[in-house]
């Protein structure tokens, strides 16, 4: 498959992510502009925009744009670690988004520390998964 094709395919996913995304602000605006708190409902809306932006990163993607060809030993250590961290981070950003209204204990913000340190993890393996770097930076990255 060629560079270009994949990119046109890359942003497709990522204008369905952009559009999940702005489907959830706009929620949220409507609920402040109305003073209607459905935390109930914000929650699963939020939960669901999450859940399909990991899917669609972590498996959709990869899957039309053949990332999962012919991958080496080594890209399939990278995409398992890579999705281990990405699985990691976003449970961290659940965890904050559906315990942010609670009783403002600073456990709260857990989630977002997870989310935080799970991305940073990630970055080396996902590289790695696509075939853009070699083991010797994927180990570099992890001692810095």
């Amino acid at each position: 498959m060629t560079e270009e094709k994949k990119l046109k395919i890359r942003k497709r996913i990522t204008a369905i992510e952009v559009a999940l995304a702005a489907v959830l602000v706009i929620y949220l605006f409507y609920e402040i502009a109305a003073k209607n708190n459905n935390q109930m409902l914000f929650n699963a809306l939020a939960v669901f925009v999450i859940v399909a932006y990991l899917v669609l990163n972590d498996f959709v993607e990869p899957y039309f744009t053949k990332a999962f060809v012919n991958m080496s030993d080594f890209r399939k250590e990278a995409y398992k670690k890579y999705l281990l961290w990405d699985v990691a981070s976003m449970v961290g950003l659940l965890g904050f988004v559906l315990t942010f209204s609670e009783d403002g204990s600073l456990i709260v913000y857990l989630g977002l520390v997870l989310y935080f340190i799970g991305s940073k993890q990630k970055r080396p393996y996902h590289a790695a998964f696509l075939g853009d770097v070699t083991e010797a930076d994927v180990e570099a990255a992890k001692r810095s």
